[in-house]
């Protein structure tokens, strides 16, 4: 009955842990009081009401964060980042209302309490996961599941529970179903390897499987079957299955593409399955963002007096304004004005027209290495990208990014091939692949590819590598 007893364990662990950090607060206040760290008295009282706000903040935020949920199949990493994240929201509604209700308590005191209670937390949440997985390897606290389908899936399911011991899943036998005459008639059953020896049997029926899950000790029926395929008999899966009490666990996907990732959200409260290409931890999404606001900010500042000066060298050489602004192709396909300081005469669009034949890109885009309406100041700026320092307001504002794929004006984006649309699924950037590697005769197709390279390998380590890249690719003022 141990499985029993850890389900209950992991439901009643919001409150040990929100009784760690209770005592954190606590522990801490008395150590620190009589070490001279600070006063004993008269902050006695707001140590606890800053511990008591934390308790309860910790157990209500636990709850609405779905902290505590089942994580057998899940890594260690995904539930101590969730109990950092705990921690320091609850020790921060505690020290706010503290403050606001009984002024007093220091600020280290939050500072160290935040530190060793999650410290604490952190150390026994991994000292109880390895008496766990240890209680698991030795055959305690085990799950019997049996896989419904043999084929592809099956064997990558197999597989990795197989390689995970600490998962505590032990697997009773692979089910498949004979394939029908009719709509199914063309598509062949799949069956895969047995390296590990499972024990396999082929059901001409559906109501087969009732005797085997009602004789046998099963906890979960886990279903591999194709979706599309075996719509009906899956349906009658999870009727027996619930008619015996036991769950079923059954892929989101109802449909399968290579390279694409899901995850299941809801619209309200009906359940949808989100398909979706590119980067998808949103932990180094989040830290992208701020490093583009950051960075933006920090850049404006430091190359404010540059701007002053480009700004007053084009107005006195050449008539028309000090920016060029021009809408461009943005997070897919939003529409968005990219401001760069004019390089051109003011009459460039236009005469775009009678140069088409002279591009030397091979491709959708427009580049000419001696574009006659650029000006001689133009030709400075662009030489060393110089131009397109304004955008740093729309990485601030969030149309672009420090990295990202070069926004292209909507003409150009238009007439694209299909596959190079999927460019669209990050935000654009100031530089990328193309940037770095200052080849402006390289040809469209390789650009749009180098742009897809970026998303599929995209990290917060590459970004950082190709600003610092293009630092160095500016340096040598090969721009035109």
């Amino acid at each position: 009955m141990l499985y029993q007893n850890v389900r209950v364990m992991a439901h009643s662990l919001r409150f040990i842990d929100s009784a760690v950090m209770a005592a954190a607060v606590v522990v801490t206040f008395r150590i620190g009081a009589e070490h001279g760290a600070w006063p004993r008295e008269p902050v006695a009282y707001p140590v606890a009401l800053f511990a008591t706000a934390t308790l309860a903040a910790f157990v209500a935020l636990a709850e609405r964060l779905h902290v505590y949920h089942a994580r057998r199949t899940e890594s260690l990493a995904g539930e101590l980042t969730a109990l950092g994240e705990v921690a320091l929201y609850s020790t921060s509604v505690g020290f706010i209302l503290s403050e606001a209700i009984s002024p007093g308590v220091p600020p280290r005191l939050y500072l160290m309490s935040v530190a060793s209670g999650t410290a604490i937390l952190i150390a026994l949440r991994v000292l109880m996961r390895a008496v766990i997985w240890r209680l698991r390897r030795r055959g305690n606290d085990t799950r019997t599941c049996l896989i419904l389908g043999d084929n592809v899936r099956t064997n990558r399911l197999v597989d990795t529970i197989m390689a995970n011991p600490h998962f505590g899943i032990v697997i009773a036998g692979v089910v498949d179903l004979e394939v029908k005459t009719g709509a199914r008639a063309g598509r062949e059953r799949c069956p895969v390897s047995n390296p590990h020896g499972l024990r396999k049997q082929v059901l001409a029926d559906v109501e087969q499987l009732r005797p085997i899950v009602g004789n046998n000790v099963i906890d979960e029926v886990f279903v591999t079957l194709p979706l599309r395929s075996y719509y009906d008999e899956i349906q009658q899966v999870l009727d027996i299955c619930g008619e015996a009490g036991i769950s079923v666990k059954v892929p989101p996907e109802a449909f399968e593409r290579t390279g694409s990732m899901t995850e299941v959200s809801h619209v309200g409260r009906i359940p949808m399955v989100t398909h979706f290409n590119g980067p998808s931890d949103y932990m180094q999404l989040v830290f992208k963002r701020v490093m583009d606001v950051i960075g933006a900010t920090v850049g404006l500042i430091l190359v404010s007096p540059l701007l002053a000066i480009i700004a007053i060298a084009i107005k006195l050489t050449s008539p028309g304004p000090v920016f060029f602004v021009q809408k461009r192709v943005g997070l897919h396909g939003r529409l968005f004005p990219m401001v760069k300081f004019r390089s051109m005469e003011k009459d460039a669009a236009q005469r775009k027209v009678e140069l088409k034949t002279l591009n030397e890109t091979g491709g959708v885009a427009f580049k000419m290495r001696l574009d006659p309406r650029v000006t001689p100041v133009g030709r400075i700026l662009r030489k060393f990208h110089l131009d397109e320092l304004p955008q740093l307001w729309s990485v601030l504002i969030g149309d672009m990014s420090l990295v990202g794929p070069r926004p292209l004006p909507p003409d150009e984006a238009n007439r694209k091939e299909w596959w190079q649309r999927r460019r669209l699924s990050m935000p654009p950037g100031l530089t990328c692949f193309w940037q770095v590697t200052g080849d402006h005769l390289m040809p469209f197709s390789r650009w749009m590819q180098m742009d897809l390279d970026y998303i599929d390998g995209w990290s917060l380590w590459l970004d950082l590598k190709l600003i610092a890249s293009t630092f160095g690719a500016v340096a040598k003022g090969k721009g035109w």
